[in-house]
Parts: C-alpha cells; structure tokens; sequence
C-alpha cells in the first residue's frame, strides 16, 4: 500500500490509496466513522480497473486528519489481531 496527498485543505485531506480496493476502503471508512472526532470520511473508485482508491477524511475543527487516519489504523490492526486470536482458538480446539 502507498498512500498519495492529493489535496490537504484546512481539517480535510484527499489521499490516493495505491494498492487497495473497496474492501480495505469500506473498512477503513468505517472506522474512521467511529471516531468522533472525524466528521465525514469516504471513498470512491472511478474505475476499479484503471484507478487508485481516493480517500476524503474532514475531521473537526482544531483536530488533525493524519491523526484521525493514525487511530483508524491501529484501531483496524487491534481487531483483526482479535480476530486471529479467536480464530486460532477455534482450530485449536477443533483438534
């Protein structure tokens, strides 16, 4: 993954997320809705073929996009090391 600053304006950026598709955006979009300090946070896919991803986060006044983006990331990373975790578990068990 490599992410591209298309636009940086005020509290909002606009990134290019070379390397993913909806799957990966639609959660990550997600995420970042759970943070309340990110009021909106999207993605569209012009063509899935031809282009990258393009991610759009507007965060609140006085707070910071890159960090909204940050907690998203690593909120995504604890839950999917739960995940393994329960999943290893349940194979386990399976024996």
């Amino acid at each position: 993954m490599e992410l591209e600053l298309v636009e940086k304006c005020g509290t909002a950026v606009r990134l290019k997320i070379r390397g993913e598709g909806h799957t990966f955006c639609n959660v990550l979009r997600k995420k970042l809705h759970e943070d309340d300090r990110v009021e909106t946070a999207a993605y569209s896919i012009d063509h899935p073929l031809l282009e990258h991803p393009e991610m759009y986060i507007k965060v609140k006044k006085g707070k910071s996009p890159k960090r909204a983006l940050i907690r998203a990331a690593k909120k995504l990373v604890e839950d999917y090391e739960e995940v393994q975790k329960k999943m290893e578990k349940a194979l386990k068990d399976r024996k």
